[in-house]
């Protein structure tokens, strides 16, 4: 339950579990056992702690008691998990003399959340002129829990203006709202004393929208299989926490049995509610890349037939399976990368999405890599949660029995452009590419079309392409990319260099720190890249240093002191990024970077390659010219790692923009595939579906 190893032998340790029987004459001795099983081992047993018989024998109606957390011989006791939720599983096995051993009925504890630190609103990102609304307004602990303590009031602001209060001793508010004019609405919250500040994501009002902007999640777990926590938990986070509009439940079907998928089935009926939660029933075929990869099936509804690994081993068998069962246009697959899906093999009717960015990494080369074998997916993004937190997830560095967990950043978003909240307007949108994913739970809206053609659309050949939209961010755009055929062939830069500089003496810059995640061959990805070491800022002073994006209550860290910052961060695919105000910068600034060494971590096996080993590294960047039309904005350090062009890049902050129209003109010809890509500041991502102009369709 991410609590940590549990001791039998060191009564003084923590999590020590202590064993006594009513019979006199019983003990117990402490040991090790391979468990395998959703709470041991997921692809071979794992090293669980063994407690062993010695003495007189155990006889019927004798008792065992197991207190979890003793104290009594100075342990601190059981260290609970940071993240909230209904079930945490103690798992128990018993081995009754027979060699084999048997799980017992679950005893669980629940876990809420702590103080207040912050404050999280969640908003609906289309809405109609005079249309009402509702803001959920939500405090938050440090770990991203609904708080239960110190929950003070708010001031609600909206473009800098005070538009309401909100009372405290709450930790979910719903708000509602009416807007009358068009345009992008920001609402702010703060509380009296100033302590807690946050927003929520922007609303385009716009007049009589005909598509709506539906966010939600395609790949989450609970204590079904190899996670925590209930169906009921994990959909309820879904509606009250994270305020998704679709959700599923993608449980691993090795673990699933018939009984189960009815109890998921009829956990979906009763949260399901149209108009204001789509859930669908789904599972996640398991099997090793070798045999296709990890694959997420969802169905339109509840009452279908799973076809689990066990009847498919392989992932042409789970395609002829599916088919003979259902009607494809019922059934939705989406192959994710991390024990990735086999891009050589789709269902062209079946799998039109393609997870490329989850809490294990960023991956959007895995999309490309469908669309180079000539299928066309469109793209979704998701978090892979184990527990319990579906659509608003930080990720959870810290596994259990000590182990490494390789889910290492805030969990991404499907976004699905739609007419209705409605069952088959969603299930529909999805199938048909209208779709988009996003990066750190972020509701990043882009808005982008072809030739006037909605994002997953097949256009007849044309020589012209225009491509031309709006993102609305989270934080300022760095950059907006056309992807044509796999290249970067155009990219707009919203700086606007003329913007006044209130303060010429202060300088703010973002430093991102990305690492690659591509492989060559047929192989899982390449793994986390960890970031640590100082920066120093010379030639200048250091006036404060921030996180940005969505950094880990656990994994990312920085601490100042006077111009030194020691930073940890991990990447994989993605840039972890953290803002910096200088004061005092000339033309000899300097920014000295002192990179410790680090191994590559958080492959899933089994993998071909060999994990990297990254030396350390110690070199200086200038800061980016600010000012002129000519100014990069931005200066960069590649790394070469082999194959690999791994990178640290400093970014001005001023002069960008949240809320940006762009327009593309491309010629070609020959047919091609084209995307649109979306960077924050912050090193959030958003990708569209892509186009596809002129060529023949796969069959």
């Amino acid at each position: 339950g991410g609590s940590g190893r549990v001791p039998v032998r060191d009564p003084r340790g923590a999590n020590f579990v202590s064993a006594s029987a009513s019979p006199p004459g019983i003990a117990f001795d402490g040991g090790r056992a391979a468990i395998f099983g959703p709470y041991g081992g997921f692809r071979q047993t794992a090293d669980y702690p063994l407690l062993r018989v010695r003495g007189d024998t155990l006889r019927e109606g004798d008792s065992v008691t197991l207190t979890f957390g003793d104290t009594s011989q100075g342990s601190p006791g059981l260290r609970a998990p940071p993240f909230s939720n209904d079930a945490i599983a103690l798992p128990l096995h018993v081995d009754f003399g027979g060699g084999r051993a048997y799980e017992l009925p679950l005893p669980t504890f629940s876990v809420t959340g702590g103080a207040g630190v912050r404050v999280h609103g969640f908003a609906p990102s289309i809405v109609g002129v005079g249309e009402e609304f509702e803001i959920s307004v939500r405090t938050e602990d440090s770990a991203y829990n609904r708080a239960t303590r110190d929950l003070p009031g708010y001031e609600v602001v909206l473009d800098g203006r005070v538009v309401g209060s909100l009372p405290p001793g709450r930790a979910i508010h719903r708000l509602p709202v009416t807007l009358d004019k068009e345009g992008v609405a920001r609402f702010s919250f703060r509380s009296p004393d100033g302590r807690l500040t946050g927003v929520a994501n922007p609303v385009w009002v716009r007049r009589s929208p005909d598509l709506r902007l539906f966010w939600g999640e395609t790949h989450g777990h609970c204590g079904f299989a190899e996670g925590q926590g209930t169906p009921e938990g994990y959909f309820a986070f879904a509606r009250d926490d994270a305020r998704l509009d679709f959700v599923t439940l993608s449980e691993h079907d090795v673990w699933l049995t018939d009984g189960l998928w009815e109890i998921l089935d009829r956990t979906v009926r009763d949260f399901h509610r149209e108009g204001e939660i789509i859930v669908f029933p789904g599972y996640e075929w398991s099997q090793q890349r070798q045999r296709g990869g990890h694959h997420n099936v969802f169905f339109r509804g509840p009452g279908f037939e799973r076809v689990g690994v066990q009847m498919a081993p392989n992932l042409t068998d789970l395609y002829r399976e599916l088919r003979a069962r259902h009607d494809p246009d019922d059934v939705l697959i989406i192959p994710h990368a991390h024990q990735n899906g086999d891009w050589r093999l789709s269902d062209l009717d079946m799998e039109t999405l393609i997870e490329i960015m989850s809490g294990h990494g960023t991956f959007e080369w895995f999309g490309q890599r469908y669309l180079e074998s000539g299928f066309r997916a469109g793209f979704v993004a998701a978090s892979d949660d184990h527990r319990g937190h579906p659509g608003y997830s930080p990720g959870h560095p810290q596994a259990n029995a000590g182990r490494r967990s390789n889910i290492f950043q805030a969990g991404g978003l499907a976004a699905v452009w739609a007419p209705t909240k409605s069952t088959d307007a969603v299930f529909d949108s999805l199938k048909s590419r209208q779709a988009y994913g996003t990066t750190g739970s972020r509701r990043i809206v882009l808005d982008a079309r072809l030739n006037d053609a909605i994002m997953g659309t097949e256009l007849a050949f044309t020589a012209a392409r225009r491509v031309e939209g709006r993102v609305v961010g989270t934080a300022p755009i760095r950059a907006i990319d056309l992807i044509r055929d796999g290249d970067v062939v155009a990219s707009y830069d919203p700086r606007d260099r003329g913007r006044v500089v209130a303060d010429r003496d202060r300088t703010e810059v973002a430093v991102g720190f990305y690492s690659e995640s591509r492989v060559q061959i047929r192989d899982n990805p390449r793994g986390q890249r960890a970031w640590s070491g100082v920066l120093v800022v010379e030639g200048a002073t250091l006036a404060s240093a921030h996180l940005l994006g969505t950094p880990h209550y656990q994994a990312d860290s920085i601490d100042v002191d006077g111009d030194r910052v020691r930073f940890s961060v991990s990447t994989r695919g993605s840039r972890r990024a953290l803002a910096l105000v200088i004061e005092g910068a000339a033309g000899e600034t300097r920014l000295r970077f002192e990179i410790d060494e680090a191994s590559e971590f958080g492959v899933a096996p089994r993998q071909v390659r060999t994990p990297q080993q990254f030396a350390a590294r110690t070199f200086s960047l200038p800061l980016p010219e600010r000012g002129t039309s000519s100014a990069p904005g931005a200066v960069e350090q590649v790394l070469e790692e082999g194959e690999y062009r791994d990178s640290v890049r400093v970014d001005l902050i001023e002069g960008l923009q949240d809320d940006v129209s762009f327009r593309f003109v491309d010629r070609s010809d020959t047919p091609n595939w084209y995307y649109v890509r979306a960077e924050q500041i912050d090193g959030h991502l958003a990708w569209s579906s892509p186009w596809w102009v002129g060529g023949e369709r796969p069959r």
